[in-house]
């Protein structure tokens, strides 16, 4: 009878020990800045101090009169578009050495753009660019907004993960808009809480349930500006997370990235800056803590 006893009690030893949580591993930590509900974070190039855009929407960008204040060779001129309706000159260029954080990136590849039109029309005090999915994708990033850290682990172990694929190099997750199915994508760059867009605006009643203020011109993106029309969505739904009383717009634009018909919308900055955020490259998981 002892022996049994024995036997059980190491048997539930043993079960415990294998459905123990898996640790967090923390790599490092970087703190950010919230500006505009955008999180900037210090970059250093040729030991000077640079603000970037820690954005999740993006690849890496430098902008055009940073990259020629730097000296840096433009190659490749070609055209690129994005949130805004035009399309704008861009070029490559690689930078021999970029410290972020504790981390040395050696001879990295930038995408150069005319930044100057946001910086200047939403009257930002520095953008120099934005760090993006190249350097992201090799980890587990958390944006904890509300101690403006973004903290970077090689294994997490969140609770109610929703999962994401990507769309070019964007997360992209099913969520809900009022209670219906909806593909959006999430964007640390992206100002606003939700951007709606006009299709499935269209599709699913939002342009007609709601009151709608006049088209505007609600922020900037590469390619100009982004005319919009705002409303106040009651609820959107990601994961176990129920959000109500959604400030939101819906551009009123035919091209440009706010156009895709593939995509139903975006969660920017507006929405994430409640939570702690984490993208999980490796497992395809989100999180809002």
């Amino acid at each position: 009878m002892m022996r049994n006893i024995c036997l059980l009690t190491f048997a539930l030893l043993f079960t415990c020990c294998n459905t123990a949580p898996a640790q967090n591993k923390l790599q490092f930590s970087i703190p950010f800045t919230l500006v505009d509900n955008r999180p900037f974070i210090e970059v250093k190039i040729q030991n000077k101090t640079l603000h970037f855009i820690l954005d999740c929407g993006a690849t890496d960008v430098i902008d055009v009169t940073t990259a020629r204040a730097l000296n840096l060779k433009l190659e490749n001129e070609t055209t690129t578009s994005g949130a805004g309706a035009k399309r704008m000159p861009s070029w490559e260029t690689t930078v021999d050495t970029t410290r972020i954080g504790k981390m040395t990136l050696v001879k990295r590849d930038f995408n150069v753009v005319d930044l100057s039109e946001i910086k200047n029309k939403l009257h930002l005090p520095y953008l120099d660019g934005a760090i993006g999915y190249n350097f992201m994708k090799d980890y587990i990033v958390q944006f904890d907004y509300p101690n403006h850290t973004v903290n970077f682990y090689s294994a997490y172990a969140g609770k109610s993960g929703v999962p994401f694929s990507m769309y070019y190099h964007i997360p992209k997750l099913k969520a809900t808009i009022d209670g219906k199915p909806a593909t959006l994508i999430m964007d640390t760059g992206d100002r606003t809480a939700l951007t709606v867009f006009n299709h499935y605006a269209e599709s699913t009643g939002i342009k007609t349930r709601y009151p709608l203020s006049d088209t505007s011109i609600t922020g900037y993106g590469i390619g100009g500006p982004i005319y919009a029309r705002t409303f106040i969505l009651k609820q959107i739904g990601i994961g176990k997370q129920l959000i109500a009383n959604v400030p939101s717009r819906i551009p009123m634009l035919k091209t440009g990235g706010f156009a895709d018909t593939q995509i139903d919308g975006s969660i920017g900055g507006g929405i994430l800056k409640r939570f702690k955020f984490t993208i999980d490259y490796k497992k395809s998981l989100l999180y809002l803590e």
